[in-house]
């Protein structure tokens, strides 16, 4: 965890391994930030602790950034999926959570619970003064890019051979993507249907029309 008021600054080529036995994952909270910004030939790899060879989706769990910009929830305040019990979301659109740049993610992504995950890259509530740039995750067990509400852009992302959704939005997100990419494998999906898009508008996936007598609620 990374706490209220701390920074945590990861060197260009840095290769940080995640554990298998307890699925350790890195949580930046709400205040905390993250400086990870790597070069085109250096980039910053979160991979598994396993041998190579050896190493599969869900290894170890992910990358989990939180911040203080508005959510879609009654209250404006979540806790983040994951069992992390960290909290996020506010009223700043503007907070800044750091810079994560020239990074790669692989074989992150856990279920704690059903409908409960973490994802690859999970940005909950995150501001615009976070930069997002060149980031890939690849071989994951969950969705690769998750962002629950929040105001941040993100451009220059991969998705490869995920085992859910590619990009997920919930909560209301109002960022913009630029330049997404993803690579498939076609044997791999989750049982309830993999999406290279899933966006929803808050947690129920609410519609505009929700009070109208059909069943194609958005």
């Amino acid at each position: 965890y990374v706490k209220d008021g701390a920074t945590l600054t990861i060197d260009p080529g840095t290769i940080i391994r995640g554990d298998k036995v307890n699925q350790g994952a890195l949580i930046v909270e709400r205040g905390g930030m993250l400086i990870a910004e790597g070069t085109a030939d250096e980039p910053i790899v979160f991979t598994s602790n396993q041998a190579p060879g050896f190493r599969q989706a869900g290894d170890w769990g992910g990358v989990i950034v939180l911040g203080r910009a508005i959510i879609n929830v009654p209250g404006g305040e979540a806790t983040i999926e994951g069992g992390v019990n960290a909290q996020f979301g506010g009223n700043d659109d503007h907070d800044n959570s750091g810079i994560l740049k020239y990074v790669r993610i692989e074989y992150p992504g856990i279920a704690f619970s059903p409908n409960n995950e973490i994802n690859g890259l999970t940005m909950g509530g995150v501001g615009d003064g976070t930069e997002i740039e060149y980031i890939q995750v690849s071989y994951c067990g969950d969705d690769a890019f998750e962002w629950f509400g929040g105001f941040v852009n993100a451009k220059h992302l991969i998705a490869y051979s995920v085992f859910d959704d590619d990009f997920d939005t919930d909560f209301g997100y109002r960022g913009m993507v630029q330049y997404a990419v993803a690579l498939r494998d076609p044997m791999i999906a989750n049982d309830e249907g993999s999406r290279h898009f899933e966006s929803d508008n808050d947690g129920d996936g609410t519609g505009d029309h929700e009070d109208e007598d059909d069943d194609n609620d958005g």
